[in-house]
């Protein structure tokens, strides 16, 4: 008995296979059976099945890059386009992401410095205060969701009243969105769509032509919405997003863009960059009778790294990773009433998909979560019922009113980076700093300190340029760096302009 039990203890102890992994995709998604991929087929099927019947027009879940489970429709709805809704909010954040990638553009750039018809109100707002939602900007809900008859969207965020400061106060809008595409689209210096396709969507498998987004009648992407997509097209940007921004070798999205937009914000514990999150607490949700606000992440009970595109009637581009799974769903939500996704058939899908899975059991970290440390309590803004009492607000979204004049010229942000990881034997830190190539008073000029340095060192570039400025540790820092091994520091780079300073913060770890 002792060696039966001995063999028994071994056979136990040896893993399950391993789920298959594939490659990214190229025309076509690789495909696994289920099993293959780490799924009850039985299970995974009766998922997608309650999917379908929650009035879905196409579904599909994807594991470590496979294709693994499809609707019972996917030969009819394989190439037909979909309308995104608000999941064009997180493919504007992609753009975002492949331009700040690039160094064409940064969270820390304010509007005035790419949008020179911004007034001084409008242009101190920072490209970060648009990705989280915190412009600060008066909402008022027939003006924000006319899809129908306002004529531009840029034109309708440059004359919405500043009612809080800025990166301060959550209120989910439509206008600033596009705002933020237009901004993005004047850094990289051509048509947002035409950057998006050409630095993203090329490499990515999705044609030219096999997709479009929408835009108003003064020529402007929508940003907020009008992504029309295959499924299986809206599945590889969350496959990118999955894989770390990295794809076939060749880093598309750097780590910071990662890193940001799936990190809860501080004025809401669910949103990072224009996608949805489940890591943080409390929730400030989408306004329609009052400003929605709980002191939980929204689903306690799901894997606290799940984060999602979410569209009107549930349009869901969802993420798990670290099960590696992604899974995209079109349709009309049962409800009808649904501006985000988030309604009780988008949890039982995501339960059901997670209990098919036979390789590992789901962890939801319990209760816990990050705490967004600026969630602003309060309610001053109304909803729908009282917007509807406010036409003067409203019509300004149809009858556009002049643009105000136009504030002062605003600095770009630098770009800040480490030039070597490692510090000298003498605690000499390498800084690489980039000036962007447009916009703003047309170059760099400022000053530069790193937390524990003995200098602040001064700089003046010309657009389109970077230099590497030294910085010498104090002997205490040296002490510690060579002590401790690494030091975290922060660097400040202030660009000076007659509209006020653009500054720069990061925090870079220098090793010995």
């Amino acid at each position: 008995m002792g060696i039966l039990a001995a063999l028994l203890a071994v056979l136990l102890a040896v893993p399950a296979h391993a789920a298959k992994q594939c490659a990214e995709p190229g025309a076509d998604w690789e495909r696994a059976t289920p099993a293959e991929a780490g799924f009850d087929p039985a299970k995974l099927q009766s998922a997608l099945d309650y999917g379908s019947s929650q009035a879905s027009f196409a579904i599909r879940v994807y594991r470590h890059g496979c294709l693994v489970g499809e609707d019972r429709f996917a030969p009819a709805n394989r190439n037909q386009r979909f309308e995104s809704w608000s999941m064009a909010k997180s493919v504007t954040s992609m753009l975002f992401g492949r331009a700040m990638t690039l160094g064409l553009i940064s969270p820390d750039d304010p509007v005035g410095s790419l949008v020179a018809e911004a007034d001084r109100d409008h242009g101190v707002i920072s490209m970060r205060d648009l990705l989280t939602m915190t412009s600060g900007l008066e909402w008022n809900g027939f003006r924000d969701y006319n899809v129908f008859t306002m004529p531009d969207r840029v034109h309708d965020a440059l004359t919405l009243r500043p009612v809080h400061p800025t990166g301060t106060y959550y209120e989910y809008a439509q206008s600033t969105v596009a705002l933020l595409a237009e901004a993005t689209g004047r850094a990289a210096g051509e048509d947002p769509q035409a950057f998006f396709q050409r630095e993203l969507l090329n490499t990515l498998g999705i044609p030219e032509g096999s997709w479009h987004w929408e835009r108003d009648k003064a020529g402007h992407i929508a940003g907020f919405m009008g992504v029309n997509m295959r499924p299986d097209d809206f599945g590889r940007l969350g496959e990118l997003l999955r894989r770390g921004g990295v794809w076939r070798g060749e880093r598309l999205l750097s780590e910071e863009y990662v890193r940001d937009a799936v990190a809860p914000s501080r004025t809401n514990g669910c949103y990072g960059w224009l996608i949805w999150l489940n890591a943080g607490q409390p929730c400030v949700g989408v306004r329609i009778e009052s400003r929605s606000l709980t002191d939980t992440r929204e689903w306690p009970d799901m894997p606290v790294d799940l984060y999602r595109f979410s569209g009107l009637f549930g349009q869901l581009v969802t993420v798990f990773p670290s099960q590696g799974i992604v899974v995209v769903r079109t349709g009309q939500d049962p409800g009808l009433v649904n501006f985000s996704g988030g309604t009780g058939w988008e949890h039982d899908l995501y339960e059901k998909i997670l209990a098919s899975i036979t390789d590992q059991k789901p962890d939801p970290a319990g209760e816990g979560g990050a705490k967004s440390p600026g969630v602003d309590r309060s309610n001053p803004d109304t909803g729908f019922q009282n917007a509807l009492f406010e036409p003067d607000r409203y019509q300004q979204g149809v009858n556009q009113d002049p643009l105000p004049p136009a504030g002062p010229r605003r600095a770009r942000a630098a770009q800040v980076a480490l030039a070597r990881a490692r510090a000298s034997r003498t605690g000499v830190v390498s800084v690489r700093l980039g000036c962007p190539p447009r916009g703003g008073t047309g170059g760099c000029i400022g000053r530069a300190r790193l937390d524990g340095a003995t200098k602040r060192v001064a700089y003046n570039m010309g657009p389109g340029t970077s230099r590497t400025l030294r910085f010498k540790l104090s002997a205490r820092r040296l002490k510690q760096l060579r002590k401790g091994g690494s030091l975290e520091l922060g660097v400040v780079a202030l660009n000076r302009a007659e509209g006020g300073s653009t500054v720069t913060r990061r925090a870079l770890t220098v090793r010995r």
